[in-house]
């Protein structure tokens, strides 16, 4: 009687945990990360963009391995704009998917995220105030470079709609993996 077919099936199984782990944690490209930087929010609407405010942005990110990471972040954007102004912040969950090229003294991931925005904004003009809050899909994408002291820097794009309006945003964030 041949065993090749019993063996195979006790070398996959034996195997399938550490290649299974090995895939979704790798000790060096997997950790936290922290940051804050500016971010900018446009309306899009007839195919042109209206400069909707600048603000700040803070994030929280962990790293799974060099392909998959999880992300959490605030955007606050502010101002005045066109006779309105504007209070406005901007909540995401999602998840960013690319691929980490090492380097000697460095590595960098360009990647697409998909996820969820929960926008709240107030609106006042001649006196008269308005205020909405939604959550709305959103897709990005961005470029994130580590040095291997722990310092990042993520340059990055979201989109996604919100009553009835496309918005854009463009942020830049520094920070640091630990």
């Amino acid at each position: 009687m041949n065993n090749t077919p019993k063996i195979l099936l006790a070398s996959l199984f034996t195997l399938a945990p550490s290649v299974s782990a090995s895939i979704f944690e790798d000790n060096e490209f997997s950790g936290h990360r922290i940051g804050g930087g500016y971010s900018n929010t446009e309306l899009v609407f007839d195919n042109r963009g209206a400069d909707w405010g600048d603000g700040i942005k803070l994030e929280y990110g962990y790293d799974i391995n060099q392909i998959f990471g999880i992300n959490a972040s605030y955007q606050n954007n502010n101002g005045s704009k066109y006779g309105v102004d504007l209070d406005g912040s901007t909540l995401k969950i999602d998840s960013d998917i690319g691929y980490t090229f090492k380097f000697e003294e460095w590595s960098v991931k360009p990647y697409g995220a998909v996820g969820l925005a929960r926008v709240n904004e107030k609106l006042s003009y001649d006196g008269i105030s308005d205020s909405f809050k939604e959550i709305s899909l959103m897709g990005g994408m961005g470029v994130r470079a580590n040095l291997n002291m722990g310092l990042y820097t993520d340059l990055r794009y979201d989109f996604f709609n919100i009553d009835n309006q496309d918005q854009d945003q463009l942020s830049l964030t520094v920070g640091y993996r630990f």
